[in-house]
């Protein structure tokens, strides 16, 4: 019987304990593999197969004490048994990574143990003992040895290859001795136990670089579904080097968003695409801070500087190919925008005249009040108002009137800079902010208004041309810095020139309004549009569904 022999020294002894000391390191070095427990119960199954044999070596000594021979052998065979269960639990294990079947196990003990039952203690037979005690162990071992050569990819797999071996030497080992009668080798079987301490380092390096290889090989795979997803995604997408802001990819949606060349990608730039480089400067701002943004809005144009657009743009950074780029997703927004913006008119500007509403001027002139405050900037305010304007209406009728408001409308902003703002305040009212202007500047530029209104000309359903004139007065910065206040001073300005003989400018000097009332009734200066309220906004949206509006 294997080891028999050769542990009856204490040397022997030692070496062996030595030898299934490093064997268990190995298992548990080994225990990463996935038949590791199978690993486990070969060595539990080794080890009391060793005990078995300490027990045949220590045979005399125990008889000499008074242990009955019968006992020791049963103990012998039910050792060898249990190291044999223990070996098919790990064939189990190796080959099908499962337990091996409750109703095989039983079928095997309670097998072995009848035959041991009947070998000591009723036929009483040494030579069937011995039997016992070598083939039922062969039966394990050669599951053992079928467990690790029946692994797929086996040339692939050296440790597996070689545990087989050292299964197939201890098979042999223990078949000479019973069919042959050659005696057990002490040092080759010693060896074979450190040679399959050697094959488990091997498993699990075998396993290490398996597993790496094939980590890289689904970080590959990871990453070719990756690139076919944002290929193939519904938004634009374009990636950018962080150091000198290249596109390094474009997917074929960004390719057509942008009009860009695929083959030269590397001589775009993600930033030669923003209209306004303020825009870029917070966007990239919002990424250091945060490293993410979602639903931020860019005006953009394309390689060729064609009209621009709107997108609403969602950048992180990310790692790509062992970079730091900038990942960018659009989606168009322009048509949402040019909603906004009509929309936006509608309740900015006047229906008829297509200049700003009244609500428009007061807030924004309260804005631009402030800013020239805080500048130290002078400014003024005008209300230019149509002379007779209900005679206009009363001889050619109101389409005309409209004519005459939309004309007056055009001379007025067409003679004042952009960073002026005119609006139409109610019926036949006009009002401006001149910006950076003291009030000989004011005078003078409404002058220039008065003279333009008065050289326009308008034609007549029946085609009479017909010319008007206007009063306007102005409301000079330094007395006050509301608005409603600075409007009520160029009204009241205004409705001087009126009392003075019309068609003529007159600059509010608060001296010379302590005594002054409106004398005239503004009502009938109304043009029949606005109601008697002066308040009352006109907008194209009353009596029109917004979804109409949004569809047209």
């Amino acid at each position: 019987m294997l080891f028999f022999t050769f542990f009856g020294g204490f040397f022997e002894l030692l070496f062996g304990l030595s030898a299934f000391a490093f064997l268990g390191f190995a298992t548990w070095y080994a225990s990463s593999l996935k038949y590791s427990k199978g690993l486990r119960d070969l060595w539990f199954g080794l080890f009391v197969f060793f005990l078995a044999a300490f027990f045949y070596q220590r045979n005399s000594f125990f008889v000499y004490y008074g242990v009955s021979a019968d006992i020791l052998v049963f103990l012998r065979l039910f050792l060898t048994i249990g190291a044999s269960v223990l070996f098919l639990m790990a064939s189990s294990h190796i080959l099908l990574s499962k337990e091996l079947p409750a109703h095989i196990l039983f079928v095997f003990i309670s097998a072995g143990l009848v035959l041991s039952l009947y070998a000591v203690f009723v036929a009483q037979n040494a030579e069937m003992e011995q039997n016992i005690s070598l083939i039922v162990p062969m039966i394990g071992l050669a599951y053992l040895f079928l467990s690790f050569v029946s692994q797929p990819n086996l040339k692939h797999h050296l440790g597996l290859l070689i545990a087989g071996l050292v299964m197939f030497g201890f098979f042999e080992q223990m078949a000479f001795f019973t069919f042959l009668g050659l005696p057990f080798s002490y040092v080759f079987t010693l060896s074979l136990l450190f040679i399959l301490a050697a094959s488990y380092f091997l498993m699990e390096a075998e396993f290490c670089a398996l597993d790496k290889k094939e980590i890289k090989q689904n970080l590959e795979d990871f990453s070719d579904n990756m690139m076919n997803i944002l290929k193939g995604s519904p938004f634009p997408i374009l990636i950018s080097k962080l150091t000198d802001d290249t596109i390094v990819f474009a997917n074929k949606n960004a390719l057509k968003l942008f009009e860009l060349d695929a083959s030269e990608l590397s001589r775009y730039h993600f930033k030669d695409f923003f209209v306004d480089a303020d825009n870029r400067k917070l966007l990239l701002e919002k990424l250091e801070h945060i490293k993410e943004v979602q639903d931020f809005e860019v005006l953009v144009k394309t390689s060729f500087g064609n009209t621009p657009f709107w997108l609403l743009a969602s950048a992180n950074v990310v790692n790509y190919r062992g970079s730091m780029v900038l990942y960018s997703a659009f989606q168009d927004i322009t048509s949402r925008k040019l909603r906004e913006k009509a929309l936006q008119n509608q309740a900015d500007r006047d229906p008829l005249t297509s200049i700003y509403n009244r609500r428009y001027f007061e807030e924004c002139v309260s804005k631009k009040i402030e800013s020239a405050h805080m500048k130290n900037k002078n400014f003024a305010v005008l209300m230019v108002d149509a002379d007779h304007f209900k005679n206009v209406n009363d001889k050619y009728g109101h389409k005309t009137g409209d004519k005459v408001l939309m004309e007056m409308a055009h001379v007025l902003e067409r003679s004042l800079r952009p960073d002026d703002v005119v609006a139409r305040y109610g019926g036949e009212e006009f009002v401006a902010f001149l910006n950076d202007v003291d009030e000989d500047v004011a005078v003078t530029v409404a002058h220039r208004l008065k003279n333009a209104v008065s050289n326009a000309v308008v034609y007549s359903e029946s085609g009479e041309p017909v010319s008007w004139t206007v009063s306007i007065g102005v409301a000079p910065s330094g007395i006050s810095d509301e608005v409603s206040l600075m409007i009520k001073m160029a009204d009241d300005a205004m409705y001087m020139a009126k009392q003075h003989g019309r068609n003529r400018v007159e600059l509010y000097i608060a001296e010379n309004f302590k005594n002054f009332e409106n004398l005239s009734d503004r009502k009938d200066q109304y043009h029949p549009v606005f109601g008697e309220d002066e308040d009352e906004e006109i907008s194209l949206l009353d009596g029109i569904e917004t979804s109409h509006i949004i569809e047209d």
